[in-house]
């Protein structure tokens, strides 16, 4: 698929201008590219600017990358954003920090540019992928809704949307701008139609995939956390605890099937 030319590029480094060649194919590929110097810089431009793609250091001064991406991923208003590390230091645990904080790749410094921008347009391409989907799927319940009883389409589309996506951000901001509504819109649609508010849709259908997976597969609880959308494990052993009355560990050996 081809990417907009006039896509928004966020280049968070110490020192940016000392990746000329990259900062050169950015500048001639992309419509618009803004620097940032460090994470906390970068998280203020990322809030203002709403650029379409960040491209980070992963060595940030002060913070760390992944504790940057979980930052930008728990404020609504930035969580949508696919960002992509950069490091000259590319050790596995880096890497897996990164990708299970939310980044979408990590590439060493030392890849060629060519390749470094193809993967860019790559994610691009998916994010848009995604928001067209989610058009779709809303256009295709609209019609649907047309021709049978009365329906909330809105509200169907997001909801397979989220059982589609559990892993990405999916509070009633970003899927409400995701649909062309507004989050006090989509609130109120939901508690029409289902009683309940987006929030408690997005984690009821979060829980119900953690104990699937917790009960039907013998994967580790901290990917079950990751799979489930939860980055913190604590975090997720805390939601789990307070939805189900047990620990995920304890819901396992209380409910293992044979695998």
């Amino acid at each position: 698929m081809h990417v907009s030319s006039d896509a928004h590029i966020l280049f968070i480094a110490p020192e940016p201008f000392g990746a000329t060649d990259l900062l050169v194919l950015l500048r001639t590929s992309f419509g618009r590219v803004s620097f940032a110097l460090d994470a906390q810089q970068g998280l203020a431009r990322c809030l203002s600017l709403r650029p379409d793609f960040v491209l980070s250091d992963y060595h940030l001064p002060r913070l760390r990358g992944d504790v940057f991406m979980r930052l930008l991923r728990a404020n609504p208003q930035t969580a949508a954003i696919p960002v992509v590390f950069l490091s000259a230091r590319s050790c596995a645990d880096s890497q897996l920090m990164a990708l299970r904080s939310g980044a979408r790749d990590f590439i060493d410094y030392r890849t060629n540019v060519q390749l470094v921008l193809e993967r860019i347009r790559l994610h691009l391409s998916l994010r848009e992928v995604q928001q067209e989907k989610a058009s779709r799927e809303y256009r295709r319940l609209l019609e649907r809704g047309k021709e049978s009883s009365p329906r909330t389409p809105l509200v169907e589309a997001v909801q397979q949307h989220v059982r589609d996506n559990l892993s990405e951000p999916l509070s009633a901001e970003n899927l409400a701008a995701l649909f062309g509504t507004s989050a006090r819109r989509l609130n109120a649609l939901f508690k029409t139609a289902c009683g309940v508010t987006v929030h408690d849709y997005v984690r009821s259908t979060r829980m119900g995939y953690a104990m699937h997976l917790l009960t039907h597969t013998d994967m580790a609880i901290i990917n079950v956390a990751v799979e489930s959308g939860y980055v913190n494990p604590a975090n997720f052993a805390t939601a789990f605890r307070q939805y189900s009355g047990l620990s995920p560990s304890v819901y396992r050996q209380c409910n293992k099937s044979n695998i």
